[in-house]
C-alpha cells in the first residue's frame, strides 16, 4: 500500500503511519475513555494500526490492510497530549 498518496478527508493533509509511541498513548487514552470517533461515539477496544494526519489530531483505523477513511469513523485526538499544542 502506498501511504504517500493518502490524505485525510477532513483536514486534507497527508496521512502517515502512527508511531509506536503515539499508538501506545492512544490505546491508553482509549482505555481511560478519553477518545471519540468523528460521529461522537466513545471509542472502545485496543487499536492495532492507525494512520494520523500531519497535525496528529485525527487518526484512522486500518482494518485488514484497508484504511477506514470515513469522517464518521475518524478518531479525534484533539485535546489529547500528542506532543502538539492544541489551541
Amino acid at each position: 500500500m502506498n501511504l504517500h498518496r493518502l490524505y485525510c478527508p477532513i483536514s486534507k493533509t497527508a496521512l502517515e503511519p502512527v508511531s509506536d509511541t503515539l499508538l501506545n498513548a492512544i490505546n491508553s487514552w482509549v482505555e481511560s475513555g478519553q477518545v471519540f470517533k468523528g460521529n461522537g461515539e466513545l471509542l472502545q477496544g485496543k487499536l492495532a494500526d492507525l494512520l494520523v494526519n500531519k497535525n496528529q489530531d485525527i487518526a484512522y483505523v486500518i482494518l485488514q490492510g484497508i484504511p477506514q477513511l470515513i469522517p464518521g469513523l475518524s478518531i479525534s485526538l484533539e485535546g489529547l497530549n500528542t506532543g502538539k499544542s492544541v489551541d
